[in-house]
C-alpha cells in the first residue's frame, strides 16, 4: 500500500553537510578510533554539560556498558518501567538480574514514581527509567528514591538528544545517561549511540570495556619482563597490553567488548549535533500544531508538555477513548491507514507481557495503568522533521473524519 503520510525510517533528510562530512573522513589514515570519534565526544559532553561522554555503536552497547560497570549480577533487582522497547532490559537479562516492574503515568507514559517504592527490596540495586517517546521523565523524585535507598540510577536516553528537566539536559541527572543516534531518531549517527557519566570511575570502566579491554585489580610487576625477555623500549604493540608491566591480583576480572563508534558514523553525528535545536523545533512545530487542532475533538486527548521538561517528541502520541467514540481503538487504527493512508506504528507493547518474562512469572494485570493505556488508548501518529505541512494538515483531517464515521455507524 502507498501510504499519504508513511512511518519513515530517517528521522531527518542528510543533506551536502553530512555528505561532505562523510566524504572527508573517507580521506582519513583511519576509520576507527581516529578524530572524528574523539571531536564529536567532546562536542557531545559540552552540548550536554556533562563530564563524560563515550561514543558506542549504539544505545543498546551503552546500556551493556553501564550495567557492567555498575557490577550488575545475578540475583540483583532492578526496577525498571514497561513502556519501553525491549532492549532496556536486555543487559540486565543477560547478567541474569530480576527486572521489576514499576507502573506508568497515564500522560507522559513514563514510569511513575509513585510506584518504584513499593518495588524496593534488599537485593534492589539499581533504578533504570526511559524518558519515553521525548518528554522527561519527573526526575526530582525518581532519584530522592534513589538516595534514601542508596541506588544507582540509569536514564535510557534513546528518545530525549536534545530534551531538559528544570533545565539539565536529560542524561545528566542520574549516574549515566544511555543515548541512541539510530536512523529514527531526532538526530542521526545512522547506527549509534553514547554513554554519559559525571563518575570519573564509570568512566574510566566503561572506555576500556568499551574498546576492547578488560578490567580487574593489578599491580606494577618488580621487573617489566616475560621470562628472560624485558620489554623493548621501542615497543608500540597495542596487543601487548601491560603483559611486561603488570600482574592481576584476582578479585573481579570484567571482559570488554568493542562496542566502538565509527569515524563515519562520528562524521555525521558532529553536522548532527549542530542540528539538533533545529530539528527539535521542527518536531516541536509539528507536534503543537497537532495537539492545537485534536485537542477539541470529541474522544480524542493529546499528551501534556509537563511544566519540568522540554519535550522533544521523538514520538507524537495521543489518546483515543473508545467510550466516547463508541468503537474499539483497532477500529480507529484500521479507518487511519485503510481509509486515510496514515501508517500507524503504536509503540511500544508492555514488555513484562513478553514471553520471556511471562515465563519468569510476570502477568497480565502487573501494571495496569500501563496495560490498560496500551491496548485501549495509545496512538502514535508519524512525526519526523521532513513531514509536510500537506501531510501534517492530512492528518489532522483523517483523525477528525476517522472519528466522525466511527460515531454514526
Amino acid at each position: 500500500m502507498t501510504y499519504v503520510v508513511p512511518y519513515s525510517g530517517i528521522s531527518n533528510r542528510l543533506g551536502d553537510e553530512e555528505i561532505k562530512a562523510v566524504t572527508e573522513a573517507l580521506g582519513q589514515d583511519t576509520l576507527a578510533m581516529g578524530p572524528r570519534g574523539a571531536e564529536f565526544e567532546r562536542r557531545l559532553a559540552e552540548r550536554l554539560g556533562a563530564r563524560h561522554a563515550q561514543a558506542t555503536s549504539s544505545c543498546t552497547t551503552a546500556l551493556f556498558l553501564a550495567a557492567q560497570v555498575l557490577g550488575l549480577e545475578a540475583g540483583d533487582e532492578v526496577i525498571t518501567t514497561p513502556q519501553t522497547f525491549w532492549v532496556t532490559t536486555w543487559p540486565l537479562q543477560a547478567r541474569g538480574c530480576v527486572v521489576k516492574f514499576a507502573d506508568i503515568d497515564p500522560d507522559s507514559l513514563n514510569i511513575d514514581p509513585a510506584t518504584i517504592e513499593p518495588l524496593i527490596t534488599d537485593r534492589t540495586k539499581s533504578i533504570w527509567v526511559v524518558h519515553y517517546g521525548g518528554q522527561a521523565v519527573d526526575m526530582g523524585p525518581v532519584m530522592d528514591i534513589a538516595r534514601r535507598h542508596g541506588l544507582t540510577v540509569v536514564e535510557d536516553c534513546a528518545h530525549v538528544a536534545g530534551g531538559t528537566y528544570e533545565g539539565q539536559a536529560l542524561g545528566t541527572i542520574g549516574d549515566i545517561g544511555c543515548f541512541s543516534f539510530h536512523s529514527l531518531k531526532n538526530m542521526t549517527t545512522g547506527e549509534g549511540g553514547a554513554f554519559v557519566t559525571g563518575d570519573d570511575r564509570y568512566a574510566e570502566m566503561a572506555r576500556a570495556l568499551g574498546t576492547i579491554h578488560n578490567w580487574g585489580p593489578m599491580h606494577e610487576r618488580d621487573v617489566p619482563a616475560i621470562g628472560p625477555h624485558r620489554q623493548p623500549a621501542y615497543y608500540r604493540d597495542a596487543h601487548v597490553l601491560r603483559s611486561y608491566t603488570h600482574d592481576y591480583t584476582g578479585g573481579r576480572y570484567l571482559v570488554g567488548n568493542n562496542y566502538r563508534m565509527s569515524e563515519l558514523s562520528a562524521a555525521l553525528g558532529i553536522v548532527q549535533l549542530g542540528k539538533l535545536d533545529r530539528l527539535n523545533d521542527r518536531r516541536r512545530d509539528i507536534a503543537h500544531r497537532l495537539d492545537d487542532a485534536l485537542a477539541a475533538v470529541p474522544g480524542i486527548g493529546v499528551q501534556t508538555e509537563k511544566p519540568y521538561a522540554r519535550h522533544v517528541y521523538h514520538l507524537y502520541t495521543l489518546f483515543y477513548e473508545p467510550d466516547v467514540v463508541g468503537a474499539a481503538k483497532d477500529d480507529f487504527i484500521r479507518h487511519l491507514q485503510e481509509e486515510e493512508g496514515i501508517e500507524i506504528v503504536i509503540r511500544y507493547f508492555p514488555i513484562h507481557l513478553l514471553p520471556e518474562f511471562r515465563a519468569l512469572g510476570h502477568r497480565y494485570g502487573q501494571c495496569p495503568v500501563a496495560e490498560k493505556t496500551y491496548f485501549e488508548h495509545q496512538i502514535q501518529l508519524p512525526i519526523y522533521d521532513h513531514l509536510t505541512d500537506e501531510q501534517v494538515e492530512h492528518m489532522i483531517g483523517a483523525v477528525q473524519r476517522g472519528v466522525t464515521a466511527l460515531r454514526g455507524r
